[in-house]
């Protein structure tokens, strides 16, 4: 038999034509191309499977022929072509596009009398098919033709040429005009403040947003989103995280895109220079005449030992490939350490006795 176009839908042999209709209307939403825009390959696969069940289950004529002789009943070979005669002498004429015949997106159309999958209609009845061809739903609509049936001179109700005797042959139907691309609504930018440490080790960022969806009644409602993003070892500011389709609604368009923008937060001992990291070590007037034993605790928590004989405002203790990370050059920064010096506040007499004692020096 091929495909089972049953087990496609999800229904039993003995479903109603109600029963059909929800369960494409149900699937059809589902697997929609432009509702899955991550896996576009997969759902057009499948679009144009629930598409094709349709097509022959909605049909009388075609569900006969299809339970009694599956597609070969059809003139269907299961990749979309068709010619063959059928049960009771008729041909069925697919005018080409899914499997089953007609180009799914047009089944589609026909159903929720439209093609956009974000405002189709979601009736409980199960709906049929609107636009210009729905008084022919029993028929199986435009997507077939009967070259001729049974005794009927030049097909139906005599016309000839079956359906080619109306001025134009289906030209003389109204045409459906093309749709214009829909416009997208303008992109939701989202500052996104990271402190250095989880830009260091990589981690995790939960943030809440609010935005517009436009429901069935309507009418515009605001919702709460909450998102874990992602944060990768090294990312700098103005990195942009993008979650299409995702942010406000607007009736006839796409829906927005969120995007993330990374600015990172300030450290009270480290900033960031390009991949280096700045270490700012307070000292005393004596530590950096005398030198010093000293430490500082990274970013993941380390702490780093370190010995200096003297330092100056100048003087800066480099600490190779400890800095941040550059996940693209599978590289890291160094790690700068510079030294604040804090001057004691000096009696009157102690100001002349080191003034005294520098003096020595300043004429060297």
């Amino acid at each position: 038999m091929g495909r089972d176009f049953y087990e496609v839908l999800g229904v039993s042999r003995s479903a109603s034509q109600s029963d059909i209709k929800k369960a494409y209307r149900k699937l059809a939403l589902k697997w929609h191309p432009d509702k899955n825009t991550d896996n576009q390959e997969e759902a057009q696969k499948k679009f144009q499977e629930i598409s094709s069940a349709f097509e022959v289950l909605s049909d009388p004529e075609k569900k006969k022929a299809y339970d009694q002789f599956g597609e070969a009943g059809l003139g269907m070979n299961g990749d979309g072509g068709g010619g063959s005669a059928g049960p009771g002498g008729a041909t069925f004429h697919f005018s080409g596009g899914g499997p089953g015949g007609m180009d799914p997106r047009k089944i589609f159309e026909q159903f929720f009398g439209t093609g956009d999958p974000f405002a189709a209609g979601d009736d409980e009845d199960g709906g049929g098919f609107g636009g210009p061809f729905a008084s022919m739903g029993g028929m199986g609509g435009p997507q077939m033709m009967f070259s001729s049936m049974g005794g009927m001179p030049g097909g139906m109700g005599g016309m000839p040429g079956g359906m080619s005797g109306m001025p134009g042959g289906m030209s003389g139907m109204p045409q459906q005009r093309q749709q214009a691309p829909k416009k997208q609504q303008p992109p939701v930018t989202v500052p996104l403040n990271v402190s250095l440490d989880v830009i260091y080790k990589g981690g995790t960022k939960k943030v809440k947003i609010t935005k517009k969806v436009y429901d069935a009644s309507g009418r515009f409602t605001n919702v709460s989103v909450e998102k874990e993003i992602p944060i990768k070892k090294g990312w700098k500011d103005g990195t942009k995280i993008t979650y299409e389709r995702e942010g406000d609604e607007a009736p006839g368009t796409v829906p927005a895109d969120i995007v993330f923008v990374i600015t990172s937060k300030p450290h009270d001992v480290f900033k960031r220079e390009g991949d280096d990291l700045i270490a700012t070590c307070p000292i005393s007037l004596n530590q950096a005449i005398s030198g010093f034993n000293s430490s500082i605790t990274h970013l993941d928590g380390r702490v780093i030992n370190f010995r200096m004989d003297n330092a100056t405002p100048d003087t800066v203790k480099t600490i190779p490939a400890d800095g941040m990370p550059n996940v693209k050059s599978q590289t890291k920064g160094d790690l700068k350490i510079k030294f604040h010096i804090k001057f004691p506040e000096l009696s009157e007499p102690d100001r002349v006795q080191i003034s005294r004692i520098l003096s020595q020096y300043s004429s060297r």
